[in-house]
Order: structure tokens, then C-alpha cells, then sequence
């Protein structure tokens, strides 16, 4: 199992450098492009957008690797330990739910783009694959959030088991 997430974090890492080294080089072509020789770089917006779409969908998964994202607790948890396990548990599994939601919905809406050939306005790029790659990291998130959760059970478990032997 770590070889598997040790090969999808390389993967992604690669991923997101090339499109976040994209990005810095059209950005400087295009800049360097406009104000030097009057010519901006046709469809830097339109590339600029598929680009973080990359960035931004390998960044979803990173941050649940790392359980970076954002947590606020906007009430008290009532229950001690026992009631933060309900919390963390539940947490884990509506953002997972909320994940696989997303990923099915845009499964649909990348159906639909290769349905119709729906494209970029000014280069005629195929949007369907941007969507489809949109979805299958919306996928991937829910498989990392729930196997975190796996994890998380399985070590607060054992810490349950260990203590139990101490007493």
C-alpha cells in the first residue's frame, strides 16, 4: 500500500512541476511577448486555465495526503476521546462523500463535453479531457480520504489495544 501512494505522490508531483513549469514559461512568453515585440502568445488564457486545472486538482489530493487542509471546530465536542473519534470518523466520510459527489458530477459533465465536442473558443482545444482528468482526481481524493480513514481507525485501535495491555 505505501509503494502504491509513494508511486501516485511521485506521479502527481511530477504532474503538478510540469504544469506549474508550463505555466511560468508561457506567463514569461507571453509577457516577454507584449511588451517587447507587440505580440501576446494566442491562447495564453485558454492554456492558463487548463494548466491550473492540473495544479489545482493534483493539489486537492496532496493536501489530503498530508492532512493539510483546513480544520475549524466550530462547536465543542462533547463525549472526550470517544466523541472526537465520532467527529474525526464522520469528518472523514462526508468529505469522502462529498469527493466521490463531485467526482461522479463531473464524470457526467466530461461525458457531455465528449458528447457535444465541446472545445476551447479560441484554440478549438477538446474540453473533455481537461473534465475527465478533473474527475479521476476527484476519484482518487475519495480513495485517499478513505483510506486515511482505514488508517486512522486501525491506528487508534492499536493505541486502544496497547493501552489496555499497559493497565
Amino acid at each position: 500500500m505505501n509503494s502504491i501512494l509513494s508511486l501516485l505522490r511521485a506521479g502527481l508531483r511530477r504532474l503538478t512541476e510540469l504544469c506549474m513549469v508550463s505555466l511560468a514559461l508561457l506567463t514569461l512568453a507571453d509577457v516577454l511577448g507584449r511588451y517587447i515585440f507587440n505580440v501576446s502568445v494566442m491562447g495564453a488564457v485558454e492554456l492558463t486555465e487548463i494548466l491550473m486545472v492540473g495544479v489545482i486538482f493534483c493539489g486537492i489530493v496532496f493536501a489530503t495526503m498530508a492532512r493539510e487542509h483546513i480544520v475549524v471546530d466550530l462547536v465543542p465536542v462533547p463525549g472526550g476521546d470517544r466523541g472526537a473519534r465520532v467527529v474525526h470518523i464522520s469528518s472523514h466520510l462526508l468529505a469522502a462523500g462529498i469527493s466521490a459527489l463531485l467526482a461522479m458530477v463531473s464524470w457526467t459533465q466530461a461525458e457531455s463535453a465528449a458528447e457535444y465536442a465541446d472545445q476551447t473558443t479560441l484554440l478549438g482545444l477538446p474540453l473533455a479531457p481537461v473534465v475527465y482528468f478533473m474527475s479521476i482526481m476527484l476519484f482518487v481524493n475519495t480513495l485517499v480520504e478513505l483510506g486515511q480513514l482505514g488508517r486512522s481507525r486501525n491506528a487508534k485501535t492499536a493505541h486502544l489495544e496497547q493501552e489496555a495491555q499497559n493497565d
